[in-house]
Order: C-alpha cells, then sequence, then structure tokens
C-alpha cells in the first residue's frame, strides 16, 4: 500500500483509541524503551504529543531522562518553512499549544541538531525494513540531515510493523530502532 492510504488508515485506527488506551500504550512503549541500551548517551531530542491525534505520550519518556539529568532537546515546527528548530527543553521550560494543538515552548532555547544523539521521531506506523510514515510534510525527514550521522533515530508505535511500504524514496528517513507495545526491532544493522 502507498503511504496516502497507510496513513488515512492508521490515522484512522489510532483515533481509535480511548485516553486511557493510549495511557496505557504509552507505558509500555516505554517499558519496552527502558530495556534498552541508549540511557548512556548524552542529548535525546524527543517530539512532544500531539494529544488530539493520539500520539505516543512522550512525557513518560520525558520525565524518566529528566531524572537521568539527560539534556534534552524537543522541536519548534515552522509551518511556512516546513523547518524544525531544535529547542533545549528542562523543568523550567514553559509550554504552550499552538493552533495545531502542539506543544512549543514559549522561551526558545535553540541549541544545534549536530549535539543530539538520540532521537524519537514521530510516526504513524513503520515497517519491517524501517521505514516509518508520518504525516507526509518530510519535517524530520530533513531535520535528520543536520544531525551528525551516527544520530539514533527511533519511532514510537502502538502497532506492529508491517511488511511494506509502497512508495518510499530515497530521501525518506529510516528508523535504527523501533519500539512498540511488546517488542524492540532493530534496523540498519544497529
Amino acid at each position: 500500500m502507498n503511504k496516502k492510504i497507510l496513513r488515512k488508515k492508521y490515522f484512522f485506527y489510532r483515533n481509535s483509541f480511548s485516553k486511557k488506551e493510549i495511557q496505557k500504550m504509552s507505558y509500555e512503549i516505554f517499558f519496552q524503551l527502558k530495556k534498552n541500551f541508549i540511557w548512556n548517551k548524552k542529548y535525546y531530542h524527543i517530539f512532544l504529543p500531539i494529544r488530539k491525534y493520539n500520539e505516543v505520550e512522550t512525557f513518560i519518556i520525558i520525565n524518566f531522562l529528566l531524572k537521568k539529568k539527560k539534556y534534552i532537546t524537543i522541536p519548534y515546527s515552522n509551518f511556512k518553512q516546513l523547518y524544525i528548530y531544535n529547542c533545549f527543553f528542562d523543568e523550567k521550560t514553559l509550554l504552550k499549544k499552538n493552533k495545531y494543538g502542539i506543544f512549543e515552548p514559549i522561551y526558545k532555547r535553540f541549541i544545534h541538531p549536530y549535539f543530539i544523539d538520540i532521537m524519537f521521531i514521530p510516526l504513524l506506523i513503520f515497517d519491517i525494513k524501517g521505514y516509518r510514515i508520518g504525516y507526509g510534510k518530510g519535517f524530520y525527514d530533513r531535520f535528520v540531515l543536520l544531525c551528525k550521522k551516527n544520530v539514533i533515530k527511533i519511532g514510537l508505535s502502538f502497532f506492529d510493523p508491517i511488511n511494506n511500504i509502497g512508495d518510499i524514496h530515497k530521501n525518506d528517513l529510516s528508523l535504527d530502532i523501533g519500539i512498540t507495545t511488546n517488542h524492540i526491532y532493530l534496523f540498519n544493522n544497529f
């Protein structure tokens, strides 16, 4: 299936979950993630959940990272230029929702994306090769190009991977790790 059909299908599936189910599955993803070996890094970039779209509740992971005294950055999206700015985040960071329902920092402290060691990338679904379907604007496909070559790209999904995304092209970003509620998937010879 192509991205457009898969995007619509999995967006529908995800929106059928209750808030309670989202919270439960987000914790299950976090418990899988905790088994991983990525906690020895320094800089972590993580998306903030768009709750109206039933995204993974990433504040669970953020709180864990804060307790581990890691440096955290979050995206600030420029929708006119389809560009992500990398903003520092800590316990004092004040957030507000923009008109798209996305949390963003009120006072932005930018940090170059080159520092990022681990990047959590939003998605709807990924396939068994590590390719993902996001929302179709290419924000993260472009953003990852600003990072160092060995940045570890992690996708979080409520769904098991599908066999194949039909219309992948050379600029599509692939994940290194995919985390679901019950499994960790490793890609790119990771």
